[in-house]
């Protein structure tokens, strides 16, 4: 997108998308309700609706600061995508292919390698700990202290 004036139609795009962002949240939170509980054995601890709660909490505060920045920010002259949005979205949608085959903290490496890296991002120095740092953070807090059993993967599966 470029910078430009287009008179003030219309709201910020920011905004529309913002309140999409929040109201997809708020459809996927209703959801939840209709989950089933699960057995007191199986729960891992946290309850069915918990981290699909969590996630939609996030997506739905992000989208209230879209809202809130688009409201403060000039109008923008949109233009059309590039191609680099394409490929990040079908980078995205291989992930949970990815998980089956490899697992999930090996997709989570694999992941924070490869989109800063498509993102044209070279400091490795930057890249490499970020890679690193993000498979261990999700172990410690879903694996350690949630106690959530993340899915090993068909490698795993061959070799253990």
């Amino acid at each position: 997108m470029t910078r430009g004036n287009d008179n003030g139609r219309g709201p910020h795009p920011d905004v529309i998308a913002g309140i999409v962002l929040v109201l997809l949240s708020a459809v996927g939170f209703w959801l939840t309700t209709g989950f089933r509980e699960v057995p007191a054995m199986l729960s891992q601890n946290v309850p069915p609706t918990f981290f699909p709660r969590l996630v939609l909490g996030l997506i739905a505060a992000g989208g209230i600061g879209l809202v809130a920045g688009g409201l403060r920010a000039p109008r923008l002259q949109l233009s059309l995508l590039r191609p680099l949005v394409f490929v990040t979205a079908g980078f995205v949608v291989l992930v949970p292919f990815a998980i089956m085959l490899l697992g999930t903290l090996a997709t989570v490496f694999f992941v924070s390698l490869g989109l800063p890296l498509l993102w044209n991002e070279r400091r490795l120095r930057f890249v490499v700990p970020l890679a690193l740092g993000m498979p261990g953070a999700v172990y410690l807090v879903f694996s350690v202290a949630l106690e959530v059993r993340f899915p090993t993967g068909l490698v795993a599966t061959l070799f253990g």
